[in-house]
């Protein structure tokens, strides 16, 4: 298993999870421990190291997990 990102927002793990799972990228979501007074992170890990560069690639194509792009402000 090989963790592809994490995150403090678990909605946006959970919705990377889906993606992968229609794409059938076998993955899974973990918590990980939380440092003194912080909340745990989501952890995404992908179940085959064969399916990395795929999920990375899903993830580009689609903006989302470590890709996601920051919104940008509209110019006037």
């Amino acid at each position: 298993m090989k963790m592809l990102f994490f995150s403090a927002d678990k909605t946006e793990v959970d919705h990377v999870r889906e993606e992968f799972a229609h794409a059938g990228i076998p993955s899974e979501v973990r918590l990980s421990s939380g440092k003194r007074n912080a909340s745990p992170d989501a952890e995404l890990w992908i179940k085959n190291e064969q399916d990395c560069h795929r999920a990375f690639t899903l993830c580009v194509r689609l903006g989302i997990g470590f890709a996601k792009r920051p919104h940008l402000a509209e110019v006037e």
